[in-house]
């Protein structure tokens, strides 16, 4: 019986002209991310060739992570070039997107997509599943039949699931085939696992809005009543907690401005120039001892930074939108703790650095920067295990408390 209402829903999908405009709009905002990512990565790659530094130079720069197509997260700060020299590490733009657009409006990357587009579109599907036919009828006859509630709300489910995920993971499969041609354009197979569990991310998250949707499509009598209310807790879950949990954040951890820092470092630089004016006897001495300064200033803010960081995530995932985000962008590559953690390479290839600048002032002897991502199981047991894991009981609990309204709702 099951197996019916599934073919059931899924015919009805197929038939309706909601669904014929949900499918092209996925179609063409998938598409449509696809083509601008992947020309602004390569853009991005011919700047780094450009920029890349000879030997010997101590500069550090990472090339563009394809994974940045789908999530592009922190991958614009992290394909920056650090340059050592004999008072610290200087930041420079590097990869940056020769596409204007990224300046005013989001990225339109994969993640964003699925983010706020796809968890629309499972709402849309799933708002009147149950208020539909209360209202014209129709509940009470399917209900009069050998079937149970549990297993007719799972047939729904299911049916509005599939009607969903099977054509999201076509186009998706047909871009990603796409793309292959293009010799820039080929990942690792390491690469593609990565890319495989963001789907798979992604599936959870449509399924999350999907039991949403049947929930309050359980609870309320009316399918225009229906559509407001998901539409209000659509909005709060997408974009109000994620915004907010970061102010939250900030009210807790007090964190002094990069500018600031910046300020104090010139400040230093400053009176440590002025004192040796005209005294040059001692000016290696003091360049060590400034350096010293910075790096004590430097872990002071790292350590202030990643709380802020910390806390943030902590508070963000109150949100099932903030939790797929993090989760995605950790596995790509490009997220929050890859940046901190490339951060502390680039400190660490400064203090190797250093003592080849200073027997070498032209730096030909100055070791070449290496940086080697995180590991996926370490990616996962840093966090994104837990978001996984977060964004999966958030689903059940949904789904459990879908099944006990509709149980309990009156079908007439």
């Amino acid at each position: 019986m099951t197996g019916t209402i599934v073919r059931k829903e899924i015919l009805s999908n197929l038939l309706s002209y909601k669904f014929t405009a949900v499918i092209v709009l996925v179609v063409v905002l998938v598409a449509t991310s696809f083509f601008v990512m992947a020309r602004d990565y390569k853009e991005r790659l011919a700047d780094y060739q450009l920029i890349r530094p000879e030997p010997g130079a101590p500069i550090a720069v990472l090339p563009p992570n394809p994974l940045s197509i789908f999530a592009r997260g922190l991958e614009e700060a992290m394909t920056r070039s650090f340059e050592v020299g004999a008072v610290g590490i200087d930041v420079r733009a590097g990869q940056s997107s020769g596409n204007v657009i990224f300046s005013f409006f989001p990225t339109p990357d994969f993640v964003h997509i699925i983010k706020v587009v796809l968890s629309l579109v499972a709402l849309l599907l799933g708002f009147d599943a149950v208020s539909r036919e209360k209202e014209a009828g129709t509940l009470k006859l399917a209900l009069s039949n050998a079937v149970s509630r549990s297993s007719l709300l799972l047939g729904k489910w299911t049916g509005n699931f599939l009607s969903l995920a099977v054509p999201f993971l076509l186009v998706t499969g047909l871009g990603l085939s796409v793309m292959a041609f293009d010799p820039a354009l080929r990942m690792s197979p390491g690469a593609l696992g990565r890319l495989g569990l963001i789907l798979a991310a992604a599936l959870i998250y449509i399924a999350l809005f999907l039991s949403l949707g049947l929930l309050v499509s359980s609870l309320v009598r009316r399918s225009a009543t229906s559509l407001v209310v998901l539409l209000l807790l659509w909005s709060v879950i997408v974009f109000v907690l994620p915004n907010m949990g970061s102010l939250l954040a900030r009210q807790i951890v007090d964190v002094p401005s990069v500018r600031s820092l910046s300020e104090k470092r010139q400040q230093i630089w400053t009176r440590e120039v002025l004192l040796s004016y005209g005294d040059r006897s001692g000016w290696g001495a003091r360049i060590q001892a400034m350096n010293e300064e910075f790096d004590r200033m430097e872990e002071d803010y790292r350590l202030k930074f990643n709380r802020l960081v910390r806390t943030s995530r902590s508070i963000n995932r109150i949100s099932p939108a903030a939790s797929f985000v993090d989760a995605a962008t950790e596995i790509a590559g490009t997220g929050v703790s890859e940046e901190t953690r490339l951060k502390s390479e680039v400190i660490r290839y400064k203090n190797q650095a250093l003592p080849s600048l200073a027997r070498d002032r032209t730096a030909r002897e100055a070791p070449a920067f290496s940086y080697r991502a995180r590991p996926l199981g370490e990616v996962l047991s840093d966090g994104g295990l837990f978001d996984l894991a977060w964004l999966s009981v958030f689903t059940i609990l949904l789904f459990a408390a879908g099944t006990v309204a509709f149980i309990r709702t009156d079908p007439r």
